[in-house]
């Protein structure tokens, strides 16, 4: 019975996971009421997977101008899904480079429940740009490396993702 219920889920991914509440998404351009909480869930994913990786030489969105973005679009996404996932991930998700007022970039490690980084992967001082750096900081020693400024794109210093 499983299996059959997890068909469902792929199938119901596959088919509506490209449609909007507004009916303006596709294959079948579907409407919020034929469109279930995962579809609508997934639709808000997509979204902010898209508008937060750079594609096609358009750069990256940090994540509040993304969620802003999908807030504004509201009659194409489920607001409820978005504060959600807001909520979840944060301002600053996983695995987003964060600047530091200190002149610092680092990875985000982890959050806590309010969204808030506890762990960074320092990777670069900007004051020496040919010099890479490898030190995992707890929130307790943030003040090492200045105030958290926001997401920015890895691009912008340099710094390539490894694939």
């Amino acid at each position: 019975m499983a299996m059959v219920a997890e068909r469902v889920h792929v199938g119901d991914v596959l088919e509506n996971a490209n449609e909007r509440l507004d009916g303006s998404g596709y294959p079948a351009g579907k409407r919020r009421a034929q469109l279930s909480e995962l579809a609508r869930l997934v639709s808000v994913l997509k979204a902010i997977n898209k508008l937060t990786h750079e594609r096609n030489g358009v750069p990256p969105r940090a994540p509040l101008d993304a969620y802003r973005w999908v807030n504004d679009a509201s009659e194409a996404y489920d607001k409820t899904v978005l504060v959600e996932y807001i909520q979840h991930y944060g301002l600053y998700p996983i695995g987003s480079l964060a600047k530091f007022s200190g002149g610092f970039v680092a990875w985000i490690m982890d959050i806590d429940a309010k969204g808030m980084p506890t762990k960074v992967n320092v990777i670069k001082n900007l004051s020496f740009k040919d010099t890479n750096i490898d030190y995992v900081l707890s929130s307790k020693d943030f003040s090492q490396i200045g105030k958290l400024e926001g997401v920015v794109n890895p691009a912008d210093y340099g710094i390539r993702i490894a694939k």
